[in-house]
């Protein structure tokens, strides 16, 4: 076992790039300044193992069965580790539900993308601004003006705008 892993590893170290995908098959890499080449994990969303206990929007604690409604909740993504992971995507929520009240709009609806304002995180800051982005934005709701786009901002609470901010990493 320990020389098959061996041999592999100086196998790697001597690889084309073409025999490195087609050992390894389409996996994200990327290439170290060395010129190694580094596997990044696709970490997708978490699924508890049978037994662990997973959080809903609703805030509900419950147990994965492995059933069902617990595959339903993980395919709508309603499963998180945390409670707090569960509160912050609470929180995303009514921030979406107060840009759509403050006139948000969703999908094309005729205008030409950059006509559009969008609630742009400053991740960095931690603050929320508008701006006229061509890139895909917190939920990609849009609006007609910016002071309409800034109301909607000016809408949210602290946890609101903190959950939008919000980088995955921890605070």
């Amino acid at each position: 076992m320990i020389e098959e892993r061996i041999e592999r590893r100086e196998r790697k170290k001597t690889m084309t790039l073409n025999e490195y995908i087609a050992e390894n098959g389409d996996k994200t890499i990327e290439i170290q300044d060395d010129g190694t080449i580094r596997v990044l994990e696709d970490k997708g969303p978490w699924k508890p193992e049978k037994g662990d206990y997973y959080y809903t929007v609703d805030l509900l604690a419950t147990s994965w069965d492995a059933d069902r409604t617990d595959y339903c909740r993980l395919e709508l993504g309603n499963v998180f580790q945390t409670r707090e992971e569960a509160e912050r995507m609470v929180h995303r929520l009514k921030a979406r539900k107060k840009f759509l009240d403050a006139g948000g709009h969703e999908g094309m609806d005729g205008l030409v993308f950059g006509d559009r304002y969008h609630v742009y995180p400053q991740r960095g800051d931690k603050i929320l601004m508008s701006a006229k982005e061509r890139n895909v934005t917190a939920f990609d709701i849009w609006f007609k003006t910016e002071a309409d786009c800034n109301r909607a901002i000016d809408s949210l609470t602290k946890d609101e705008v903190a959950a939008l901010c919000w980088t995955g990493d921890e605070e």
